[in-house]
């Protein structure tokens, strides 16, 4: 039963990964940068979740593990967003 929240972050950090893919398929000079943004983030998501698995019943290794994948995943979309603005611009 413990298995049970590791795999449902497991399966909810998937979608980044194949949105990932499906970018990095387009032309666009930026979609490179966005498509390892996304990956990024499916992978943090996918760490966060061995993590509670390996965290097991402790709730506080769970509750550090929860906090470093929240803060690792903003931390990768406000690069990712910073990254499109300033891509975005023109010289």
């Amino acid at each position: 039963m413990h298995a049970l929240a590791p795999l449902i972050v497991a399966l909810s950090g998937l979608p980044a990964l194949f949105i990932g893919a499906w970018v990095s398929r387009a032309r666009d000079p930026r979609s490179r940068g966005m498509a390892l943004h996304w990956v990024l983030i499916g992978l943090a998501i996918q760490a966060g979740a061995v993590g509670l698995y390996w965290a097991g019943e402790d709730d506080r290794l769970a509750t550090g593990t929860v906090i470093a994948m929240v803060v690792l995943v903003n931390a990768l979309i406000v690069s990712m967003v910073l990254q499109l603005r300033r891509n975005g611009t023109p010289r």
